[in-house]
């Protein structure tokens, strides 16, 4: 423990030199490190000598017309440097992300492959070029301590919608397939027959809210054995693309998937629609005073409302 805390007491204090010395290999000399650090050769080279008397190795060859590493400063430099760079990137990002208006948007996969995407576009347009839109899909929502998302959209419970919180889409799922296998397994009399043929499942965390098949059968009353296993992604993008290519029945979220049903891309396989007390809400983020948070979070409830009269 306590080389630990010598090695750390030592890195802390001499953190500026190690900049000091970065530059000056770079460089090639005191002289030009100083300036560009905005320090005078003297105390460039006061550091440098600092750093060496503390590590007690020599890290430059001191010649005419400037220096040139040894084998332990070219051993050091190169853990240096890409740290250094690495601080820079980091400093610099933060520093753009302070001076550049930022939206941060979670949501699940689903709503972000199938209501986000094709509407960016258009929300661009309405919002111009200088705010960032970034959109990080997860199947789990942020942690309620996850301040660094400015707007967060997932299922959650009806019952738990806060005052500020706004329930975008109910969720109605209907089991849906391509026309094709449609084709291949009729007659489907009814949604029990949909335990015997290859069903596609969305794999559910544990704090997930969403609809699964149990879920579904549960609500129609089926309490039969399945005769296949299922087929299971851990996003709902893999789950449709597998239906779309006939692999099996998947859950169809009404509100995510419509433009593939009127395409005819997808067809439902029975008329029941299962209805739960689970919706997709959407909450923002007080912490942010700028403009862009509350004016993409009023844009998509905006367009949740138009597409609802339409």
């Amino acid at each position: 423990m306590n080389d630990i805390n010598r090695v750390n007491t030592n890195l802390s204090r001499n953190l500026v030199a190690l900049y000091a010395f970065e530059m000056v290999a770079k460089h090639g000399n005191f002289t030009s490190a100083g300036d560009a650090l905005g320090l005078t050769q003297s105390s460039i080279s006061q550091r440098i000598k600092g750093l060496e008397v503390d590590l007690g190795v020599v890290l430059f060859k001191r010649e005419h017309r400037g220096v040139s590493l040894t084998y332990e400063g070219l051993r050091l430099l190169n853990v240096v440097r890409p740290a250094m760079t690495q601080m820079s990137y980091a400093v610099s990002s933060l520093l753009e992300r302070k001076t550049k208006p930022r939206v941060r948007i979670s949501a699940d996969f689903a709503f972000s492959t199938f209501w986000l995407l094709p509407r960016l576009g258009y929300l661009r347009e309405e919002i111009g070029d200088e705010i960032e839109i970034q959109i990080l899909a997860s199947t789990v929502p942020p942690g309620l301590d996850d301040t660094d998302c400015d707007i967060q959209i997932h299922v959650a419970p009806k019952d738990q919608i806060k005052p500020d919180e706004i329930l975008l889409l109910e969720e109605v799922v209907a089991a849906v397939c391509c026309p094709q296998l449609l084709e291949r397994i009729r007659p489907i009399r009814s949604p029990a027959d949909l335990l015997n043929v290859q069903l596609l499942s969305l794999s559910k965390p544990a704090t997930a809210a969403w609809q699964t098949w149990q879920g579904w059968f549960d609500s129609l009353g089926i309490t039969g054995e399945r005769k296949r296993n299922y087929i299971s992604f851990n996003n709902y993008d893999m789950v449709t693309q597998a239906a779309l290519s006939g692999d099996g029945v998947a859950l169809g979220w009404i509100g995510l998937i419509d433009d593939l049903l009127s395409k005819g891309s997808l067809v439902t396989v029975t008329d029941d629609l299962v209805s739960s007390d689970a919706g997709y809400v959407m909450s923002r983020s007080h912490t942010d005073s700028g403009r862009g948070p509350k004016l993409v979070f009023d844009w998509i409830a905006d367009q949740v409302l138009a597409t609802s009269f339409n």
